[in-house]
C-alpha cells in the first residue's frame, strides 16, 4: 500500500515546542508497518535531524509564498498532482487538514483546535485558513485521530457527527523522563542553571504559552523572597513570539532568566528531571504534555487553570487564576517556601498514567487506516 503523509509540521515539531508527537507517531508507524510505503511530502527544506525508515520517501513541493491562496495551491493542486503520481492509496494529515478535491480517502491527527481562537502554534495565515476549513475536513475525513479526552471534546463539540470516526490515541512519554538521582541533579542543574534552583517553562516563545504573565508573576516573586532563583524558558523562538523575545533584554530580572533553544529529548529530559518546578501557562493546548513528564521526573507542577491541565494533573497539580498574575506569583512563591506542600504534591497520584513511548499509539493509528 502506498501512504501519502502531509509531513509539513514535522519542520517545526521540536521536543520542547510540541513534543515531537506527530513526528513519534508517524516514524513509529512506518517501522511497525514495513511491508508499506509511506512518501513524506514536504512544503520546505527538509530538517537535518530527521532520519527516516528504508519504507519512506521524501518529497519536497516548495510552498510558493506566505498568502492564503499559496496555501490553498499548495493542499488543493500541488498535494493532489504529487500523490497521484505516487499512487497513494490512502492520505495521513499530520497537520490535520487534508485536501478536498481529493478522492484519496484521508485521515486526520488532530492535537486541538486552538486556531479557532487564533491561539494556535501554526502562523496567523495557517491558523485562518484552518479555521475557514476545519469543518470541511473533519467531514470529509474517515478517521480522526486525537491525543487526549480534551481534544476528542473539543472536536466533538464543534463537529459532532464525526463522533463515529475519532478516536483517542494512547498518551506516550519516552522513558527518558525519570526521577534523577542526587547526582545526576545537581549535575543538571550546574549544565543549565549555573547550579542554582529553578522554575522551568517547557514550550515555545509564543503568546499562546503566556510567557509575558509569568515573567510578570517571576519579577514579584523576586521581589518577595530576594532568592537566587532562576526561570528557565526551553522552547524556539517563533514569529508571533518576537515581541516576547524583544522585551526580554530589558526585562528587570534578565539575568535570572534562561532561555534555551533546539534541546533534543535527552537534554529536556535532564531538564526536567532537575527542576524546581514546572510552571505551564499554556490553557489552550489540547495535549498538556509537559506536565506528563514533569510526573514521570517527580517534579511538582503549577499550571494555569485549562482543561488539558486538570485531565493530566487532577489534584497533583497547584492551579493557579489565568486571569490574577498576583495569584500565580503567589503560588509559586507558596511552592517555592513550602516544602511539605511540594512533598504532598509529589505523593498524590495522577488521573492516569502515560506509556513509555508513542508506539501504542502508533499502532491504533495504523489500525484505522491501513
Amino acid at each position: 500500500m502506498q501512504i501519502a503523509v502531509n509531513a509539513a509540521c514535522l519542520r517545526r515539531d521540536l521536543p520542547a515546542d510540541t513534543g515531537q508527537v506527530a513526528t513519534e507517531i508517524i516514524l513509529a508507524m512506518c517501522r511497525q508497518q514495513p511491508e508499506h510505503r509511506f512518501t513524506f511530502f514536504f512544503d520546505g527544506e527538509i530538517p537535518a535531524h530527521l532520519s527516516f525508515p528504508a519504507n519512506v520517501t521524501t518529497v519536497v513541493l516548495p510552498l510558493k509564498g506566505n498568502r492564503a491562496w499559496h496555501l490553498y495551491w499548495w493542499l488543493e493542486w500541488q498535494l493532489p498532482r504529487a500523490m497521484k503520481a505516487y499512487h497513494a492509496d490512502v492520505y495521513l494529515g499530520l497537520d490535520g487538514t487534508l485536501p478536498l478535491r481529493s478522492k484519496v480517502p484521508g485521515s486526520l491527527l488532530i492535537r486541538d483546535l486552538s486556531f479557532l481562537k487564533g491561539a494556535g502554534l501554526q502562523s496567523a495565515l495557517q491558523q485562518q485558513y484552518l479555521k475557514k476549513n476545519i469543518l470541511r475536513y473533519l467531514a470529509q475525513a474517515q478517521h480522526i485521530a486525537v491525543l487526549s479526552d480534551t481534544g476528542r471534546n473539543d472536536v466533538l463539540r464543534h463537529a459532532p457527527a464525526a463522533e463515529g470516526r475519532i478516536t483517542r490515541l494512547e498518551t506516550g512519554v519516552s522513558a527518558l523522563y525519570k526521577p534523577l538521582e542526587w547526582e545526576e541533579r545537581e549535575a543538571a542543574k550546574k549544565e543549565f542553571s549555573g547550579g542554582v534552583e529553578y522554575f522551568l517553562i517547557t514550550g515555545s516563545m509564543h503568546p499562546r504559552n503566556n510567557i509575558m504573565p509569568v515573567f510578570k508573576a517571576f519579577s514579584a516573586l523576586k521581589k518577595r523572597q530576594r532568592t537566587n532563583l532562576k526561570l528557565v524558558l526551553a522552547g524556539s523562538a517563533t514569529p508571533a513570539g518576537a515581541e516576547i523575545a524583544t522585551a526580554l533584554p530589558s526585562y528587570k530580572f534578565r539575568e535570572d532568566v534562561i532561555w534555551l533553544e533546539n534541546l533534543d529529548e535527552a537534554a529536556l529530559a535532564r531538564l526536567t528531571g532537575a527542576a524546581y518546578a514546572l510552571v505551564y501557562p499554556s490553557r489552550f493546548d489540547g495535549l498538556a504534555l509537559p506536565i506528563y513528564a514533569a510526573q514521570r521526573c517527580g517534579v511538582p507542577v503549577i499550571a494555569l487553570e485549562s482543561l488539558a491541565a486538570r485531565e493530566a494533573g487532577g489534584d497533583t497539580v497547584l492551579y493557579a487564576d489565568p486571569a490574577s498574575i498576583d495569584d500565580l506569583s503567589e503560588k509559586m512563591s507558596l511552592l517555592y517556601k513550602d516544602e511539605q506542600l511540594r512533598s504532598r504534591l509529589l505523593a498524590k497520584q495522577p488521573p492516569s498514567k502515560p506509556v513509555d513511548s508513542w508506539e501504542q499509539a502508533a499502532a491504533t493509528f495504523s489500525h484505522l487506516v491501513i
